[in-house]
This record gives C-alpha cells, sequence and structure tokens, in this order.
C-alpha cells in the first residue's frame, strides 16, 4: 500500500478511464495526540525531522512529547501554555501537557510509503479508496461495498465522532458524508451525484472500502 497524500487527493480519469490521484499540497498535517509509534508508526517516522509542531509539550532535552506519544510520561515537561507539566499535576488537575488539537507538519517526501510517482503530474493510478470515521463503537473495523454505487452511499452516510478538531461535543456522533463535511464547497447532494455519474467516465473502477481504525474492545483497547 502506497500513500499519495494525508489529507487531500484530487481523483480524475485519465484519458484510457483510469481513476488517478494527485496531491496538490507538499506535506502532511496531523493531530498528534494518540499519534505513536504503536498505533501510527509511519507518520513518527515522518515527523521526525524537518517538522513544525504547535501546541505541544516541551521535554527538558529540547524535544517534543503528547498524550498517547509513549507508554510513559515524562517526569516533567512545559506544557502547551508554557508552564510546568508533571503526571502528578496531570492527575490532580486533569491538566493536558499538549493541546488535544495539538498538530505536526512535515514534508510527504519523507513518509516511508510515500508512492514514487507521487509528484507525478499524470497522477498516481488508483486501485481502492478506503472511507474512514471514528467510532468507538458500532461500526467494524473495516468491510468493503458491493460495487462503485454502493461505495458512494457508504462514504455518504459516515458518521464521526467529535474530536477537539471540530466545534461541537467531544464524543457525540456527527454525520460526516465522506469525511468532506467542513471541506466541500457546494451542495452535498450535487457532490455525491458528482461520485455517481463519475462510474461513467471509468473502464475500471478502485474498490471502495470503509475502515475504523478507532474501534474499540470492552476494555477500550483499539481491536486491532
Amino acid at each position: 500500500v502506497w500513500t499519495v497524500g494525508d489529507d487531500i487527493a484530487w481523483l480524475k480519469p485519465d484519458s484510457e478511464g483510469r481513476l488517478r490521484a494527485i496531491n496538490p499540497e507538499s506535506g502532511f498535517f496531523g493531530v498528534a495526540p494518540g499519534t505513536s509509534a504503536k498505533t501510527n508508526p509511519n507518520a513518527m517516522a515522518t515527523l521526525a525531522r524537518n517538522t513544525i509542531f504547535t501546541n505541544v509539550a516541551l521535554t527538558p532535552d529540547g524535544g517534543v512529547w503528547w498524550e498517547g506519544m509513549t507508554d510513559e510520561p515524562p517526569a516533567e515537561c512545559l506544557d502547551w501554555q508554557g508552564n510546568k507539566w508533571t503526571p502528578e499535576i496531570a492527575a490532580k488537575t486533569g491538566a493536558k501537557a499538549a493541546h488535544p488539537n495539538s498538530r505536526f507538519t512535515a514534508p510527504a517526501s519523507q513518509c516511508p510509503t510515500i508512492d514514487p510517482a507521487w509528484e507525478d503530474p499524470n497522477g498516481v493510478p488508483i486501485s481502492a479508496i478506503l472511507f474512514g470515521g471514528r467510532r468507538a463503537t458500532t461500526i467494524p473495523l473495516l468491510y468493503q461495498a458491493f460495487n462503485w454505487s454502493a461505495g458512494v452511499y457508504m462514504g455518504a452516510t459516515i458518521g464521526s465522532e467529535m474530536t477537539a478538531a471540530a466545534a461541537g461535543v467531544v464524543g457525540k456522533v456527527r454525520r460526516d458524508p465522506m469525511a468532506m463535511l467542513p471541506f466541500c464547497g457546494y451542495n452535498m447532494g450535487d457532490y455525491f451525484r458528482h461520485w455517481i455519474r463519475m462510474q461513467r467516465s471509468l473502464a475500471e473502477t478502485p474498490r471502495i472500502f470503509h475502515v475504523n481504525w478507532f474501534r474499540k474492545d470492552e476494555n477500550g483497547a483499539f481491536l486491532w
């Protein structure tokens, strides 16, 4: 599996009816808390150098830290507001070392799985499309659509638990069609219609899947 972009890809059929994608951005931009060598080793390898961090904690040795980055927190650090933070302070006050919406941004070229042709102006051939939602329960880890139309319906009906990255009650399920609700610049009905009509331009359709990496078991641990 190769990566074109972490946040955006522009999809367009080529002259032979093969769906291709380009990434108009040159970097990756992600939420730091919860990102670790266990949950996302490729992201950690990507941000190991040449990276800008915002609202994370600063360790005494000049490194960065956020909740979920390591099994054991540092004994002491400066939190995202510049205040002293320790595990004891956190236990007593609930203070977070890093802001829940703290971020990192790094060059996409540093990703271990970046597609060798990711900067090819003709785009990278797409063989599968994965829609993803954040659901701790109910939705399985992975399932595949029967066909293109079913895949469009799958993407159109995605729901995700809200996080600190969006306004609202954290944990409440919000309908987020194709994970595009904050980014689609026109009527969502027209957007769905565009997806359905795009099949007419394709000689072969990529397989469509729904993934839910956030599914947890009865003990609150990720299923995968």
